[in-house]
């Protein structure tokens, strides 16, 4: 299945997180978006961006939006999950998933 994936990230400094908005087409039809949340696994449970410890945390993904089509939703996924590996995130949980109807 080709898709394209388009990324736009943004960064938020009152949780400490970079915000990767993901939106998905095939042949010029929308297919759907995704909204990512990166950030250091005990910073986004806290959301707070001082940090004691000077140990590394591992980075962590969250999955604040996903509304894609039924039929492209592990397709886009993958494309995420790709994505992220390349950054380093090895972790992606998921907190919403909607489907989107034709």
């Amino acid at each position: 299945m080709d898709i394209n994936m388009k990324v736009q990230p943004s960064f938020f400094d009152e949780e400490c997180a970079i915000v990767f908005s993901f939106y998905f087409d095939q042949e010029a039809k929308k297919i759907g978006e995704a909204v990512i949340y990166t950030c250091e696994e005990v910073d986004c449970l806290k959301m707070d961006c001082q940090a004691d410890s000077k140990e590394l945390k591992e980075k962590v993904a969250y999955v604040e939006q996903f509304s894609i089509v039924k039929e492209y939703q592990s397709a886009s996924m993958e494309k995420i999950t790709h994505f992220l590996n390349i950054l380093g995130i090895k972790k992606c949980r998921q907190r919403k998933i909607e489907e989107v109807l034709n």
